[in-house]
């Protein structure tokens, strides 16, 4: 007890120091976001982004990044989870290639790195394509609205996969071993183990994996502004993209602001309900 005090004592100090900045910051976003080019107050930065078209479309870009990313990234790691837990030699080695690898390199070089392998004149995954047979010319991944957008969700699966894998693989290995030994003794196959047992006992960890991904997608914004800049023709523009060019391009830091705290209440409302399902979960 006399430990925990202690340790409670050390961290405080910084533990405030964190809630006063974010708070400073956030009452400032608040307060920026009702003022007009004069300092005055209004409700005109909210109205002007309800009227805004490409915020409309920021939106539905946003629900199609998200969803896809998302299930993506939840299914392939789910996936990469349950091959790793067969491999009995190289564990470590295979876990940091596979896991480690893509979640530690740099979102700049990742970004640099998936738009060069889609360029259109000599991108690797051109030119892999025509070899192989499956494509008789080079196509322009990043050059539509619809192949930029299925361009970029494929490369943050790559990217964001590693998250849910680690949180799959960790929760695998908590599953008690005799329950898949009785099942198979009961001539249950792969499948209805991993549907029977694998699913209802990861329930809790799949319910945390998508919360935490889903919001880091709704905030993520380096490997589209690397790869696209949000184009072309707002193909790819995200709300996050949308917010950072209102403030950076287009000079419009209050309307910016207003966005921005519309953002923040839709990622607080999905943590809120995630959040009170695992509190119901728990408690049943």
């Amino acid at each position: 007890m006399r430990e925990e005090k202690v340790a409670l004592r050390m961290i405080m100090p910084y533990v405030l120091i964190i809630m006063g900045l974010v708070g400073f910051m956030l009452l400032s976003n608040i307060v920026m976001s009702f003022l007009d080019d004069r300092g005055k107050f209004t409700f005109q930065n909210y109205v002007s982004v309800f009227k805004d078209s490409v915020f409309y479309k920021s939106v539905l870009n946003t629900c199609v990044w998200v969803v896809g990313s998302v299930a993506g990234q939840i299914t392939l790691g789910l996936v990469v989870a349950l091959l790793l837990t067969q491999i009995r030699r190289g564990q470590v080695f295979f876990r940091s290639v596979i896991l480690i690898l893509p979640w530690a390199t740099l979102d700049i070089v990742a970004g640099v790195m998936w738009r060069w392998m889609y360029n259109d004149m000599y991108g690797v995954l051109n030119d892999i394509l025509v070899k192989i047979g499956l494509s008789k010319n080079y196509i322009p991944w990043l050059a539509t609205p619809r192949m930029a957008m299925f361009a970029v969700i494929i490369a943050n699966i790559w990217k964001g996969f590693c998250l849910s894998g680690m949180f799959f693989l960790a929760g695998i290995q908590t599953i008690p071993q005799e329950l898949y030994e009785a099942a198979e003794i009961d001539g249950a196959n792969a499948f209805g183990r991993f549907w029977n047992i694998t699913v209802p006992q990861l329930r809790p960890v799949l319910t945390t994996t998508l919360m935490f991904t889903i919001i880091w997608t709704i905030n993520y914004f380096p490997l589209i502004y690397i790869m696209t800049g949000g184009g072309p023709n707002y193909g790819t523009e995200t709300v996050v993209t949308y917010i950072y060019r209102l403030s950076f391009r287009f000079l419009e830091y209050n309307k910016a602001a207003a966005l921005s705290n519309v953002l923040f209440l839709v990622v607080f409302t999905i943590a809120y309900l995630f959040t009170r399902k695992m509190a119901r979960e728990v408690a049943a």
